[in-house]
């Protein structure tokens, strides 16, 4: 990719994908074009040292995903700060944005572990679910799935690892939130 011509391929390939994907989680136009031409951008700048383990869709894919909670982290900053400066901090428009930004974070999350999960095993995948999704207890799907406990917090264990190792920006963003919450709340 570091000639002009395969960077313009590129570009021309994957543009409106990325702008889809920003547009459809911001709902605003010039923010999602923005997020695009700032992730070509950066894509062009560090084109002689930028090392892309996975395919190139992916990797343009997670970043539009990150430039879209970037959005909304800058979003929920400034609104912040500018009610803090007013001591507004109850009023109802700072709980709107905190939940939208949380809500964008959170399909980008949903949707990375489903990915996750479902290229576990199968009994893996079942274990994960009925204690995820259906809340049942270790007993209870060790009883449901004919399996011992111990075999339930093993499939159990396997699908965290592979959800940490795989998705290790979950970690990093429920950090922040923490943090968020504890100074503004």
């Amino acid at each position: 990719m570091k000639k002009k011509h395969d960077f313009e391929s590129l570009y021309r390939n994957f543009w409106k994908k990325l702008y889809v994907i920003c547009y459809n989680k911001t709902a605003n136009r010039e923010a999602a074009e923005e997020m695009v031409q700032d992730i070509f951008i950066s894509l062009w700048n560090r084109r002689n040292e930028l090392v892309i383990t996975s395919s190139i869709e992916h990797y343009l894919i997670k970043s539009a995903k990150l430039k879209v909670i970037d959005y909304y982290r800058m979003q929920s900053s400034v609104k912040q700060n500018n009610l803090m400066e007013c001591n507004l901090c109850e009023h109802p428009e700072f709980d709107e944005k905190y939940l939208q930004h949380n809500e964008a974070v959170y399909k980008f999350l949903e949707q990375d572990i489903e990915v996750v999960i479902n290229d576990l095993p199968c009994q893996c995948q079942k274990v994960y679910r009925l204690s995820r999704e259906e809340q049942l207890s270790t007993a209870e799907i060790a009883d449901n799935l004919n399996i011992s406990p111990k075999t339930v917090k093993n499939h159990l264990t396997k699908a965290l690892r592979s959800i940490r190792e795989n998705i290790p920006l979950l970690f990093l963003i429920t950090a922040l939130q923490n943090v968020i919450i504890k100074i503004f709340l």
